[in-house]
């Protein structure tokens, strides 16, 4: 007998566990014993089924008994718990957690997660320190603080070098003027008569060998500090990271800490404008926007000392107006001329070359090998119960033109720029 459920349907499995047979407004057939019993308790009602019409809901009912059927089963079956193992989680919770690890491991306690091979992120001791290698996650952590704080770096191209190099060349092609006979280093563009002799062109490149450098900070922290996880995660994440962002934006400047690190002051495709006083007037400034690159200017920007920047905001147009507009949606400084205004502590002192600058740092190229790796050792000031901590990062760079470019007009023009 077909019956239409008013309610849901329950009923118990061999364990007596109630688990719902059907649900309300389903129509199932039944026996007419059982369709009376639910009709009485006013639990389901009779129908009437039109022959000429199949009714999909059978089909429905059958599925959801199988389903009910089938997860009351498995309930009973399987009662462990289930755990998601994600493969590449982080060995620690944070930075003071490993550190303070590797204090107990020199007490004997030695937690088996410092074994852990380069597959899963943590190396075994350093040899040649005494020490445990740090988990990659933890350097990445400085790298980031580095790129956050560096004001240059991110700015210019980039290049990560392969495990069996140790530096690169760079091809650069040799221009220095440039003209309609004459384009890029020696390309000719004819348009010759008919049958008429073409002359082929041949162009100029130069080479450059750019190597790693290694910059490198080494720290020793006492007890005191290694069980506060607090202090000592600030100290990793900000200072390290920041102390490094700053050297490695000197160097691009200056090349002073990195040998291998090429500087754009003086270098032969720096275009240097001449400055009569300490701070450059207006006309001065408009020669340093035109000796860039006509190609470069819409990814040029300024870059200056706190001093120039007092200096500059003075200055006025012809018209009288500021030369530095407050824009501070573009930056935090403003616009000069419309390019955006970034002061810099490396930059020097006043009438000085980098004490104001205006460069495309596309036109600056940067190797790495990997992030910043750090090593630690708990031996070299033992008996002073403080922990050697060293971090060490290889880098490279060079601008990426051979010269400056001399243009039809007499012009000469980079994509690095600064005064004179």
């Amino acid at each position: 007998m077909r019956i239409k459920l008013i309610s849901d349907l329950i009923d118990k499995d061999e364990n007596g566990k109630s688990y719902v047979k059907a649900y309300k407004d389903s129509v199932i057939e039944v026996s007419d014993e059982y369709a009376a019993e639910l009709i009485e308790s006013k639990d389901a009602e009779a129908v009437k089924i039109d022959k000429s019409v199949k009714v999909v809901e059978d089909e429905k009912v059958s599925i959801a008994l199988a389903v009910e059927k089938a997860v009351a089963k498995e309930t009973k079956e399987d009662k462990a718990v289930h755990v998601e193992v994600t493969k590449d989680a982080p060995l620690w919770k944070d930075v003071g957690e490993f550190l303070g690890a590797i204090k107990k491991a020199a007490k004997g306690n030695v937690d088996e997660r410092l074994y852990k091979g380069s597959g899963e992120g943590q190396e075994e001791a350093d040899n040649t320190e005494g020490g445990y290698l740090v988990e990659h996650r933890i350097g990445n952590e400085i790298y980031a603080a580095c790129q956050q704080s560096s004001i240059l770096l991110p700015k210019c191209q980039s290049l990560e070098i392969g495990p069996n190099a140790n530096g690169m060349k760079i091809n650069q092609v040799n221009e220095t003027a440039r003209s309609a006979t004459n384009l890029f280093g020696g390309i000719r563009i004819y348009s010759p008569a008919e049958g008429a002799a073409k002359t082929p062109f041949i162009q100029l490149y130069a080479q450059v060998d750019m190597d790693l450098g290694k910059y490198c900070a080494v720290n020793y922290m006492t007890d005191e500090l290694m069980q506060d996880r607090v202090a000592l995660r600030s100290f990793i994440g900000a200072n390290v990271g920041q102390a490094f962002a700053w050297v490695i934006d000197d160097d691009i400047l200056h090349g002073t800490t990195n040998a291998a690190m090429v500087a754009i002051e003086n270098h032969a495709s720096t275009v240097q404008v001449a400055v009569a006083g300490d701070n450059p007037t207006t006309a001065e400034l408009m020669d340093m926007y035109v000796a860039m690159l006509p190609c470069a200017v819409s990814g040029a920007e300024w870059y200056m000392s706190l001093v120039q920047y007092a200096a500059v905001s003075q200055l006025e147009s012809t018209a009288g107006q500021r030369v530095v507009m407050p824009d501070y949606r573009i930056s935090p400084y403003g616009t000069l001329f419309g390019r955006p205004v970034n002061i810099i502590e490396q930059a020097d002192v006043a009438a000085n070359d980098t004490s104001i600058m205006f460069l495309n740092l596309k036109y600056y190229l940067t190797i790495k090998k990997g992030g910043i790796d750090e090593a630690t050792s708990i031996h070299v000031k033992f008996l002073e119960d403080e922990t050697a901590f060293r971090w060490t990062m290889r880098m490279g760079g060079s601008p990426i033109l051979a010269s400056t470019v001399t243009l039809p007009d007499g012009s000469i023009v980079s994509g690095l720029v600064t005064r004179d």
